[in-house]
């Protein structure tokens, strides 16, 4: 595969997950007043950086972070009129939050673009033909439009499947026409496993309406969640073997990139699920009530609004540092987790 390509696809998915997060914590930082005094993509070394209105906007050298530097969260800073802590409880959350709720806006837009590129109201259309299959073997392809099955005008994508189960192991006579315009007629015997288990190797594509890639969309973030709650719950009760640092377990940025190599491989519309997949993760990840993460200090914010005092600035600067570190370390663990993984063969990645 070209390395450049390779290059441009991680380089753009980080982009789509770090840029609309830290642009979310910008935006409500911007629209409550609180002064900012950094807006940057990356770290380390400028590539970019511009100042407006007070703010340096900044693109940095390395891509797997960003953040947004607000006034009053730093020692020595914290009585800034316009700082972050002068701020009332609800709009302190409201910028915490801004962040994760972008990355799902992200997921939504990606994974309804994703439908509205695979709309399909013909229901004998192929999307995929199984390799070294009957079908493979009788000359089908992806892209054929299926027409009639035993004679029988197709009208519902499901209705292939019902004759090969309707009559294990006997030939079927499918016409339609290849993608080019050819027509064809092929005579075909699935593959039968048990009742109700026959296959030609044909995998033909729902209706897909407008309506549904939207709604689709929509409810993405919340079925991703539902599945990632699953997954997380499977790996900490020992479901799935070696738990959460073993080879089916978390991973860090060297795997993300390992496996978005890999769905650039398996062609543009893998590459976006997988990133609308990411950008949920990232939201999802950062609700989570762990310090240094949005959804601890948004813990902070509310447990203040319980007590009824703010917490001493300096004390709690130190423990979300704490917390920063902490995860960095768990970063650094999980990344040579999945460079062990990668080199002996262990990690998962994407199936074709």
């Amino acid at each position: 595969m070209d390395a450049l390509l390779v290059v441009v696809a991680i380089a753009g998915m980080f982009l789509l997950l770090i840029a609309p997060h830290e642009a979310g914590h910008f935006a409500l930082a911007k629209l409550f007043k609180v002064r900012v005094i950094e807006f940057s993509v990356g770290a380390g070394a400028r590539i970019w950086s511009t100042t407006r209105g007070g703010t340096l906007y900044a693109i940095r050298a390395i891509p797997v972070i960003g953040y947004v530097r607000m006034g009053g969260m730093e020692a020595g800073d914290f009585e800034d009129p316009n700082g972050f802590h002068r701020k009332a409880a609800w709009q302190r959350i409201l910028v915490l939050v801004a962040g994760p709720a972008a990355n799902f806006l992200v997921a939504m837009v990606l994974f309804t673009g994703l439908g509205l590129s695979q709309l399909n109201d013909d229901p004998g259309k192929v999307a995929r033909v199984v390799p070294h299959s009957p079908a493979a073997a009788a000359g089908f392809q992806a892209g054929d439009r299926l027409r009639s099955v035993e004679g029988q005008p197709i009208t519902a994508p499901d209705q292939l499947r019902k004759i090969e189960n309707a009559a294990p192991n006997a030939a079927i006579v499918v016409s339609g026409v290849h993608a080019n315009g050819q027509a064809f007629t092929h005579i075909v015997t699935p593959q039968c496993a048990g009742p109700n288990q026959c296959q030609v190797g044909l995998s033909v594509m729902g209706i897909v309406t407008a309506r549904d890639a939207v709604t689709s969309g929509l409810a993405f973030p919340v079925v991703a969640v539902s599945n990632i709650v699953q997954g997380l719950s499977q790996l900490v009760t020992g479901q799935i073997p070696g738990g959460l640092l073993g080879s089916n377990g978390v991973t860090g940025p060297i795997g993300i990139a390992y496996v978005t190599e890999q769905s650039v491989s398996l062609g543009l519309g893998t590459y976006i699920f997988f990133v609308a997949l990411l950008s949920v993760a990232l939201g999802f990840t950062n609700l989570l009530p762990l310090l240094a993460l949005d959804g601890g200090r948004v813990a902070v914010v509310l447990i203040e609004v319980l007590r009824r005092r703010p917490f001493d600035r300096n004390m709690e600067l130190n423990f979300q540092r704490i917390g920063l570190v902490t995860l960095l370390g768990l970063a650094a663990l999980i990344s040579f987790l999945d460079i062990q993984r990668i080199i002996t063969g262990q990690f998962p990645g994407l199936q074709p």
